[in-house]
C-alpha cells in the first residue's frame, strides 16, 4: 500500500483557491483507495477534514521516568545509556535485536523484530531517549520504542508528538506523516475566519499558525491553546448562522395582536389556582412579543411540572381574543388528548373554542373540524402530525406552538410556517431541561424563556435505586399504595420479548401482573404499537381509576397527568438516559401527594450505569440532570435526533468549551457578513443544520 510522501499533489489541477479543501482524499497522490477507505472510517473524507482532525492528546518526550519507577502498561519516556546490544534467535528461528539501556536507577530491555534500520546506531555508550509502552517479558522492556539519539544532531526531532484516534491500518506514525504533508501543501488554502484582533488575543497571527500548532506544538499547553482557538472559530461560524437567521426573520412582517383590554387578567382570574412569579413573567414577555409586528420566535423551557401548559393556553387566549387562530402540535395522541382536555378547560370559560385533530379522528369529526377552521368558528386546533397534512387549512393562524420540539423535524415545522405573509408568531415548548450551552447552540436563533419556579402543592418524590434482591419489597409497597386508592406506573424498556436482549418486556409482564394480587386493582398495558383508539381507551381507564396499575413503555414519557399516580417502577433503568428517566419520574407526584420512584437495576448493570442512576436518586433538579446527561451521552441524545438541529461540532466541546460560547456569540454579533462564512460552515458541518425559516 503506498505511503503518503512529501509534495504529493492533486491529480488534477485548476481548482480555485479554497475549493481544493473540499477535494476527496482519494484524488491525492500517495494515498490511494485503500488508505482513503481507512480514513473515511474516522470521518476524514477531504483535505479540510484532515487538517481539522485534531489530536486527542500529546506525548511529551521531555518528561522522563526513572527506570526503577516503571509500571507495565504505561506509556513512558526513559533516558539512559546503552550498555549492551546484540542479535538473538527465537525458538521459531527468527532473529531479533535487543539492547539494554541503563539510567541511575536500573536497566531496561529494548526489543526490535525489524532492526536493520537501527542496529548499527544502537551500540554501547550511545545515549538515547526511548518512548513506548512498558511490557514485561521476563524483565521490564519496551518493544519497538521510538528513539532519540542524544549525541546525534536532532534538529528535526519533535519532542512533543500528537496522539490521534486511529482505525485499523493506520498507525500514529502514518497519521502524523500524512497530516504534516497536507499542512505543508494546503494550509495556505484555508481562508481566515476569526477577526485578527481575536486571533491576537489568543496568541496567534493566522489560521495557518493555529493549524500547525494544534498538530505539532512545542509543548502540550500550546497545542491545547490552538485547539481552543479552533473551537472558538467553530462556535463563531455556527453563531454567525444563528444571527443571520434572526436578522432575516426580523425583516418579516409579523401580526400585531391587540386583544381587548383586560383579556390576560380575565384568563388568569378564571384559573382555579394562582400563577407562579415565573409564569407571570413569561406571560408578560410573550404578551409583549405578540403585540409587536415582528414574528415571535421563542423557546419556553421548564422542568417537569413547572406549568408550561397554562402559559401556552394564555398565549392562545391572547391570540384568539385578537381575532386570530392558534395551533398546538404535539408528538403523541396521548399528549394531544391530555392537552385538549386541559387547555379547552382553561379557554372555554373565556369564550375560546378548541378542537382536537389526530390520526384517529373519525372522518365525520375531521370534516367538521376542517370546516370550522375554514369559516373561523374554531379558534384553537390541538393535534399531532395530522395537522401537517395539506388538506388542513388554517386561514387565520396567528400563533403556532410546538410541544416537545425535539420529536419533530424542522421540515415539518416549515409546513405550517412557510409562505405566510404576515408571518405567524412561533413558540416551542420543551419539558426536557437543556443546559444553557446546548440551548444557545441549538436554539440560538430563538429567544429563550425559562420557567425556573415550581407551582406550590406538589408532594415530595423519593427516588431509590433497587436491585433484583429487593423486588419483593417493591411489590409489597405497590400493593400497600394501591390499597390506599393510589395508582402506579410500571415501565419497561421493551414492548415485547426480544431474542437478542435478556430483558423484561411490557406485554409479558402485563399478563403476569394481571393474574397476581395486583390484578384486583385493575392492570392495563400501554405501548407505542397499540392502535390509537386502544391507547385512548386504556389511558382513559387509568385516569378514571377503573385500572390502578399501568404497565407501559416510554410512551408515557410525556402526556399523562394523573394526580392519583404516586408510584413508578422502572425496570432495567440503566438502559434509559438520565433526562428520559427524569421525564418519566415527572409523571408521578402531580396531585400534591408524596410519591416514590423505584429504579430497578438489571443484573448486568455496569459501574457507569449505576453511577447514572445514583445521580438521578440524588437530585430532582432537571437542569443539573441534563448537564450530567450531556457529559455522559452527548448533545444529540439529550436534545433529540441528529436531524433535529444538533450541530456536529468536530472540535468544540459543549462541556469543555462552554466558556467560549459567549465569546463566540459576541464575536458573531460584531460580524456583519454571513455570506463570507457560508462556505466555511458547509466545509465544517456538511450543510446547514438549521433551515432558514
Amino acid at each position: 500500500m503506498p505511503e503518503c510522501g512529501r509534495n504529493f499533489s492533486i491529480i488534477f489541477s485548476g481548482k480555485p483557491k479554497g475549493k481544493i479543501l473540499k477535494t476527496d482524499l482519494r484524488y491525492l497522490k500517495g494515498i490511494g483507495p485503500a488508505r482513503s477507505r481507512q480514513l473515511s472510517r474516522l470521518g476524514i473524507e477531504t483535505i479540510c477534514d484532515l487538517l481539522l482532525y485534531v489530536p486527542k492528546g500529546y506525548h511529551d518526550r521531555r518528561i522522563i521516568t526513572p527506570i526503577s519507577s516503571l509500571v507495565p502498561g504505561e506509556e513512558v519516556n526513559i533516558s539512559g545509556t546503552i550498555v549492551s546490544s546484540g542479535y538473538l534467535r527465537s525458538k521459531n528461528g527468527k532473529n531479533r535485536f535487543e539492547a539494554i539501556v541503563r539510567d541511575k536507577t536500573g536497566d531496561l530491555k529494548l526489543t526490535f523484530f525489524h532492526f536493520r534500520y537501527i542496529a548499527d546506531r544502537l551500540i554501547p555508550h550511545s545515549r538515547v531517549i526511548a518512548s513506548g509502552r512498558i511490557d514485561y517479558f521476563g524483565c521490564i522492556s519496551i518493544v519497538h520504542p521510538d528513539l532519540i539519539f542524544i549525541d546525534e544532531e536532532n534538529s528535526n526531532v519533535r519532542l512533543v508528538l500528537p496522539i490521534y484516534s486511529l482505525t485499523a491500518g493506520i498507525t500514529q506514525g502514518i497519521m502524523r506523516k500524512l497530516i504534516e504533508t497536507v499542512i505543508d501543501e494546503y494550509v495556505s488554502e484555508m481562508a481566515e475566519v476569526l477577526p485578527s484582533d481575536v486571533l491576537g488575543s489568543m496568541g496567534f497571527k493566522s489560521r495557518g499558525e493555529i493549524i500547525r500548532k494544534v498538530h505539532f506544538p512545542d509543548d502540550p499547553g500550546e497545542g491545547e491553546l490552538a485547539r481552543r482557538a479552533l473551537a472558538l472559530e467553530e462556535l463563531f461560524v455556527h453563531q454567525a448562522l444563528l444571527n443571520y437567521i434572526r436578522t432575516e426573520v426580523s425583516k418579516r412582517t409579523g401580526i400585531k395582536m391587540i386583544p381587548p383590554d383586560g383579556s390576560l387578567a380575565e384568563f388568569v382570574r378564571c384559573l382555579p389556582y394562582s400563577l407562579t412569579g415565573a409564569q407571570h413573567s413569561a406571560l408578560e414577555t410573550i404578551a409583549a412579543d405578540l403585540g409587536r409586528n415582528v414574528p415571535m420566535r421563542r423557546l419556553l423551557q421548564g422542568d417537569v411540572g413547572s406549568g408550561k401548559t397554562v402559559v401556552a393556553a394564555a398565549a392562545c387566549s391572547l391570540c384568539c381574543r385578537s381575532g386570530y387562530q392558534a395551533v398546538i402540535v404535539v408528538p403523541t395522541e396521548v399528549l394531544a388528548f391530555q392537552h385538549y382536555r386541559t387547555i379547552s378547560g382553561m379557554l372555554e370559560p373565556v369564550g375560546v373554542r378548541c378542537g382536537l385533530l389526530t390520526g384517529s379522528t373519525k372522518v365525520s369529526e375531521r370534516r367538521n373540524l376542517l370546516e370550522s377552521l375554514l369559516d373561523g368558528s374554531l379558534d384553537v386546533i390541538i393535534g399531532t402530525h395530522a395537522i401537517f397534512e395539506e388538506r388542513v387549512v388554517i386561514p387565520g393562524m396567528g400563533l403556532c406552538i410546538i410541544d416537545e420540539q425535539h420529536k419533530f423535524g424542522v421540515e415539518q415545522r416549515e409546513k405550517l410556517l412557510s409562505e405566510r405573509d404576515p408571518s405567524p408568531h412561533f413558540m416551542l415548548m420543551s419539558a426536557t431541561p437543556i443546559p444553557r450551552t446546548l440551548a444557545m447552540t441549538i436554539y440560538g436563533d430563538l429567544d429563550i424563556t425559562v420557567l425556573d419556579e415550581m407551582p406550590p402543592g406538589r408532594g415530595i418524590t423519593t427516588t431509590r435505586v433497587m436491585t433484583r434482591d429487593t423486588r419483593n419489597m417493591v411489590y409489597e409497597f405497590l400493593l400497600e399504595r394501591m390499597s390506599s386508592g393510589e395508582r402506579a406506573y410500571i415501565i419497561y424498556p421493551l414492548r415485547e420479548t426480544s431474542e437478542e436482549l435478556d430483558l423484561k418486556d411490557a406485554a409479558t409482564s402485563f399478563e403476569i401482573l394481571k393474574r397476581g394480587p395486583l390484578g384486583k386493582f385493575g392492570v392495563g398495558v400501554l405501548t407505542g404499537a397499540m392502535k390509537p383508539e386502544d391507547k385512548l381507551d386504556v389511558t382513559g381507564k387509568f385516569v378514571s381509576g377503573e385500572i390502578s396499575v399501568l404497565v407501559s413503555t416510554t410512551v408515557v414519557e410525556v402526556g399523562l397527568d394523573v394526580p392519583e399516580a404516586t408510584v413508578m417502577v422502572v425496570t432495567h433503568a440503566e438502559r434509559f438516559g438520565l433526562s428520559q428517566l427524569h421525564q418519566l419520574r415527572g409523571r408521578i407526584g402531580r396531585g400534591g401527594r408524596d410519591s416514590w420512584c423505584f429504579l430497578m437495576k438489571g443484573e448486568d448493570c455496569g459501574a457507569e450505569g449505576a453511577s447514572r442512576l445514583d445521580i438521578l436518586a440524588s437530585t430532582d433538579d432537571g437542569f443539573r440532570i441534563a448537564e450530567q446527561d450531556l457529559k455522559l451521552r452527548g448533545p444529540g441524545e439529550v436534545a433529540g435526533k441528529r436531524q433535529h438541529g444538533v450541530p456536529a461540532f468536530r472540535i468544540a466541546s459543549l462541556i469543555d468549551d462552554s466558556d467560549l460560547l459567549e465569546k463566540a456569540a459576541d464575536v458573531a454579533a460584531g460580524s456583519s457578513s454571513w455570506e463570507s462564512l457560508r462556505d466555511e460552515y458547509e466545509l465544517r458541518f456538511g450543510g446547514l443544520d438549521i433551515l432558514e425559516l
